[in-house]
């Protein structure tokens, strides 16, 4: 088991709630360096909790309203998105996976590193493509998760 996981969430028949599934497929088809695992969380909402264990870094990506552009994203750690309650759906999934999180908290499996990238959506329709502007801003988010789960750092500014 490597430190970094990075997880993709959504449906990827949902039109946009397919993008954490397509940075997953993309990111895992890359040369990424040997301590960094992928997956594609799909929808399981509490499922995701035995895949924290033992891991240093997690990095979520999902579609969610973030009030921003579609095709826009932001990045959240996991105490800015306590600070915003429930003012933000930081997830389509947002009552499955704070329940994730909340579960493996109190399981003690929560990482120390819990990383949101929250990408809004333009369309949720029963459709296998991404809209066109989640569809472009595609490159800069796999580069920007990419760095991120390699380096630590991040060019995107949080929330």
């Amino acid at each position: 088991m490597n430190p970094t996981l990075i997880i993709g969430l959504g449906n990827p028949l949902r039109g946009d709630d397919g993008i954490g599934a397509r940075v997953a497929q993309a990111l895992a088809e890359q040369n990424l360096p040997p301590n960094v695992d992928v997956l594609d969380g799909g929808t399981q909402g509490l499922g995701i909790v035995n895949m924290l264990e033992g891991r240093q870094r997690v990095i979520f990506v999902d579609a969610a309203d973030v009030g921003v552009a579609p095709g826009q994203f932001k990045r959240f750690t996991l105490d800015e998105a306590r600070l915003l309650g429930n003012d933000r759906h930081l997830s389509l999934h947002n009552a499955s996976l704070r329940d994730a999180l909340l579960l493996a908290q109190a399981l003690d499996m929560l990482p120390p590193e819990v990383i949101i990238f929250g990408v809004q959506p333009d369309t949720l329709e029963w459709d296998s493509t991404l809209s066109p502007p989640v569809e472009a801003a595609l490159p800069r988010l796999l580069a920007e998760v990419k760095l991120l789960a390699i380096s630590g750092q991040s060019l995107v500014e949080s929330w």
